[in-house]
């Protein structure tokens, strides 16, 4: 249990570091990306906020 425990830890730290899902579903043995970002996107701290400042900055360069 522990060590599925320290799985998804290390998963969750490497997407909020910015780890690429093709990266690191590759880490992780999963061949589909898509089931690493199923399996693991809700542990995306702020993804909201990152959605806001993107739009945002994609509509000021386009201004």
């Amino acid at each position: 249990m522990m060590m599925h425990a320290l799985r998804h830890l290390y998963a969750s730290m490497m997407i909020n570091g910015g780890v690429d899902v093709y990266t690191l579903a590759d880490r992780l043995g999963h061949a589909d990306p898509a089931f690493t970002l199923r399996k693991y996107v809700h542990r995306i701290v702020g993804a909201g906020s990152k959605i806001r400042i993107a739009v945002r900055s994609a509509y000021t360069r386009a201004a």
